[in-house]
């Protein structure tokens, strides 16, 4: 209950506040206050006393987290180079999968362990208030003219080219991605865990080793991935990527009795996550004209988030009662095949590939 509260929170949130950063233009005031905003709901989560203080934190959580990946992917979209973008995203995707799945974990557990859990909430809040402070004094608003000139009069978006987006065929497309993604992605990194300890009798260490080799590899991948893209093209890289998504869970439920030869597939199967940047951001927001950009990230979001995140682990969870702790693995790898299958309904959108063909209003124009 919780967990799917939280996902509906994020979800309509990530959709009505990154909309209206679009039609305002205030993305550095509107990251700025959201990031800060999530800092203050992490730290009020250390203080919570019952279930309802609870669920309430988790709704502030989720209403202050979900505008900012697509405020801060739109931006990065706007001020990367053509030849950049793909790079650039990725580096950033990269980076949050490192942080959350690798490094914010191993530090929660250890500061839990040596004090009380209350003060791991205590100390997640600072990095947010440190990096609200540097945007403060560094960012600069990004230029989301319709023009590449940046000294041209602004124009202002209509609710008409507010809803093409959504008529947009790779926007749809993505948004149908995000769900089954977000099903793969929640269901699998909720249950291999439980699967470890549950079916491989892992100690707390050992699948603790397996969850950083996962979000290592998700680092790697995710960068590599995107910056590839940028010279072979999006799709060249999302059909292959996506097929071998289907084979990570299928190797957890082979390979869990060797600890070695389970970690070195989860490191180079977790290849498959290496996609996500480009269908979830990098295609959407070259789509479509560049000051909607934040709102085609926001789209394909929330459709994840509010239908793939909340159904995915309950699907799972009912499985694992009524048969194993392989059976979530088996609906992962089913989620897998079907994002597999709608990524060649997707259209190429890399500058390198399809250039002749960009018009000035798009996202992609923007030669910083």
């Amino acid at each position: 209950m919780i967990v799917g509260a939280t996902s509906i929170a994020w979800g309509i949130s990530t959709l009505l506040f990154a909309s209206v950063s679009d039609f305002i233009g205030k993305k550095k005031l509107t990251l700025i206050i959201f990031i800060l905003g999530f800092s203050i709901a992490t730290f009020t989560s250390g203080l919570v006393a019952g279930l309802g203080s609870l669920i309430l934190v988790r709704l502030l959580m989720g209403i202050t987290e979900g505008p900012v990946i697509p405020l801060v992917q739109s931006t990065m979209m706007a001020e990367s180079a053509p030849k950049r973008r793909g790079s650039n995203l990725g580096l950033i995707q990269g980076s949050g999968a490192l942080m959350g799945n690798a490094i914010a974990p191993m530090l929660v557990v250890a500061i839990a362990a040596a004090s009380n859990w209350r003060y791991s909430f205590f100390a997640l809040a600072i990095p947010g208030i440190i990096l609200a402070v540097f945007l403060m004094v560094y960012m600069k608003e990004p230029n989301l003219n319709r023009g590449k000139g940046t000294n041209e009069k602004k124009v202002k978006p209509t609710f008409q080219e507010y809803k093409s987006v959504f008529k947009t065929r790779n926007v749809w497309v993505s948004m149908l991605m995000s769900i089954f993604y977000m099903m793969y992605l929640l269901v699998f990194t909720a249950f291999m865990p439980l699967f470890l300890s549950g079916i491989s009798k892992y100690s707390d260490a050992q699948y603790g080793a397996i969850l950083g080799i996962l979000g290592i590899g998700m680092f790697f991948w995710q960068f590599l991935l995107p910056f590839l893209s940028d010279k072979l093209g999006r799709k060249t890289i999302i059909v292959p990527a996506t097929f071998i998504a289907i084979l990570l869970p299928l190797a957890v439920a082979a390979f869990h009795t060797n600890f070695a030869m389970l970690a070195i597939s989860i490191f180079i199967l977790s290849l498959g996550f290496g996609a996500q940047p480009l269908y979830l951001a990098i295609i959407p927001s070259e789509s479509v004209p560049r000051i909607f950009a934040a709102t085609a990230i926001a789209s394909v979001v929330l459709t994840g988030e509010i239908i793939g995140g909340t159904v995915g682990p309950i699907i799972a969870g009912i499985l694992a009662d009524r048969f194993s702790l392989y059976t979530p693995l088996w609906l992962a790898s089913g989620t897998a095949v079907v994002f597999f299958l709608l990524s060649f309904l997707l259209k190429e959108t890399a500058p390198v590939k399809v250039s002749h063909n960009i018009s000035e209003d798009s996202v992609i124009n923007v030669t910083l």
